[in-house]
């Protein structure tokens, strides 16, 4: 019993140093650890609203728009003579356009005409019509109404803005028109349609994006009947 007791006198004190020493008496053992985090930011796309005219970069619209459908040369002065009248042209230029950082982009023009018998438009060889959806007019080569697709992708834009050629640029009323043609008050109204052109790298399909385009604009640009 007694070698007992000195064996004891004599280990425990190292066992204790060495509890202490592994902190393992009042306190916990300090494990070895890391940490690590990596933050990944993302932008969102969008098609921006243009600052600047389609003829010009260096100039500025002004008022500024609240949308991407801009008719530069339609006189919107309080003088304006805007009075239907045989044989008459207006200067009428509707475009859209994509501001800087605009996603790419596939563009469509809705033209609903409330009396389109006899007011017409010739439109750019830079659109087509869309099968189906556009109705022609008196003049050979002419439309009335109906909607209009942009034969290329618009944008991206990365410093600058981006215009289609405006789809026409006057309208033309009929040479045989009657004041008794026309429903006051007469209005042209021009829509514009912008769908995103690639999911990642890859194109949507054209078909998938014409058909959003006449869901979208049939209440205004219905199919012909």
């Amino acid at each position: 019993m007694q070698k007992n007791k000195d064996f004891l006198k004599k280990t425990l004190p190292v066992f204790l140093f060495a509890l202490l020493a592994l902190g393992v008496i009042g306190g916990t053992v300090a494990w070895l650890t890391a940490t690590d985090n990596k933050v990944n930011s993302f932008s969102v796309g969008s098609f921006s609203i243009p600052t600047t005219k389609p003829s010009d970069p260096t100039q500025t619209i002004s008022p500024a728009l609240t949308g991407n459908l801009y008719e530069e040369n339609w006189d919107t002065s309080s003088n304006a003579d805007h009075k239907l009248l045989p044989g008459k042209t207006f200067d009428k230029d509707p475009a859209v356009g994509l501001g800087t950082d605009s996603e790419e982009a596939v563009v469509y023009i809705c033209v609903a005409n409330s009396n389109s018998n006899k007011v017409y438009f010739s439109i750019d060889s830079n659109w087509s019509p869309v099968t189906n959806y556009a109705t022609a007019g008196s003049a050979n080569g002419t439309y009335t109404k109906g909607l209009f697709k942009y034969n290329t992708n618009l944008g991206p834009t990365t410093t600058s803005d981006a215009w289609t050629e405006p789809l026409f640029s006057t309208v033309v009323v009929a040479d045989d028109a009657a004041s008794t043609d026309f429903i006051q008050p007469y209005d042209i109204t021009v829509y514009s349609y912008i769908h995103q052109a690639k999911d990642g790298n890859t194109a949507i399909p054209a078909a998938d994006i014409e058909s959003s385009a006449e869901t979208a604009l049939a209440a205004y640009c219905p199919q012909n009947s």
